[in-house]
C-alpha cells in the first residue's frame, strides 16, 4: 500500500513541475497539486481543503527578478500527505509545508541554479556555436528531465519516510505557532477578496459588491444561488442595454482592436 501511494505522489510531483513545460497551465498551484495528492491518496475532499489552505500561504509566491519563492510544489505535496495520512488538522499542513518548500528551494538553487545549469547553459552555447541545433536541443531536455526526476523523487522520498518524521516535524513547532497559522488562514482570505476588490471595483460595480453581500448576509444565499442571480442580472443587463452591442470604430480612433 505504502510503494503504491509513493509511486502515487511521485507521478503528482512529476505532473506538478511539468507546469512550465505545458504552457504554465497552473498545476503548480497547490489548489491543484492539493486535489491531486487527494486522488493519490484517496481522500480528495480533504486533499482540496488542504490544497486552498496551502494556496492561501502561497498566494504571493511569485518569482521576481533573480529571486525564486519557497517550492511550493513540494511544500503542498508533503503538507498535504501529512494531513491525510496522519489525520491531523488542516492548519498542521502549513507548519509542514513551510519549511519543506524552503529545504527544497535551496537544493534547487544550489545543485541546478548554480552548479547543473551553468554546466548545461555552456555545453548548449558550443552547441550553438557550431550549429548543432540538436545538441542544443538534448542539452535542453536533459536538464529538465534531470531536474523533473531528482525533485519528483525527493518528493516521493518525502512522503516515503512516513508520518513519523512530519510528525517530528511538527512536534518541533510550538502549539502558539499552529495556531497562528488558524488565525492567518481566517484572515487571508479576508485580505485577498479585499485587494481583488481594490482592482475591480468602481462606481459602477460597487452597487453589485452591495447586492452580493445583503443576499449572502441577510438572504442566507449560498454561492451558487448569488453565481446564477449573478448570471441572471448579467443576462438582463446584456439583452436590455446596448451594452452588449458591437461600436463601430471611426476612422482615426485610438483603438488597438
Amino acid at each position: 500500500m505504502l510503494v503504491s501511494q509513493t509511486i502515487g505522489i511521485f507521478i503528482v510531483a512529476i505532473i506538478s513541475y511539468l507546469y512550465n513545460s505545458l504552457s504554465s497551465g497552473l498545476l503548480n498551484r497547490p489548489l491543484v497539486v492539493g486535489a491531486l495528492v487527494g486522488i493519490a491518496l484517496g481522500n480528495i475532499p480533504l486533499g482540496c481543503m488542504t490544497g486552498a489552505a496551502c494556496e492561501l500561504v502561497y498566494l504571493g509566491a511569485q518569482a521576481i527578478g533573480a529571486s525564486n519563492p519557497p517550492d511550493m510544489i513540494s511544500g503542498t505535496i508533503i503538507g498535504t500527505a501529512y494531513v491525510i495520512t496522519t489525520g491531523s488538522d488542516v492548519a498542521a499542513s502549513v507548519a509542514v509545508a513551510l519549511p519543506v518548500s524552503l529545504l527544497m528551494s535551496l537544493i534547487w538553487e544550489s545543485l541546478f541554479r548554480a552548479t547543473i545549469g551553468p554546466v548545461a547553459a555552456a555545453q548548449a552555447d558550443k552547441f550553438a556555436e557550431s550549429g548543432n541545433v540538436l545538441g542544443m536541443n538534448a542539452v535542453h531536455y536533459i536538464f529538465t528531465l534531470v531536474q523533473l526526476l531528482t525533485l519528483s523523487s525527493l518528493c516521493a522520498v518525502g512522503f516515503y519516510l512516513g508520518a513519523p518524521t512530519m510528525q517530528a516535524i511538527v512536534n518541533g513547532v510550538p502549539a502558539y505557532v499552529i495556531d497562528g497559522f488558524k488565525y492567518a488562514m481566517g484572515i487571508i482570505p479576508a485580505i485577498g477578496f479585499a485587494l481583488l476588490a481594490r482592482m475591480i471595483m468602481d462606481k459602477k460595480t460597487a452597487c453589485f459588491l452591495l447586492l452580493g453581500f445583503l443576499l449572502v448576509a441577510y438572504g442566507h444565499v449560498n454561492i451558487v444561488g448569488v453565481t446564477v442571480i449573478a448570471a441572471v442580472l448579467v443576462a438582463i443587463i446584456l439583452f436590455n442595454t446596448n451594452l452588449g452591442a458591437t461600436s463601430e470604430v471611426k476612422e482615426g480612433d485610438d483603438n488597438e482592436f
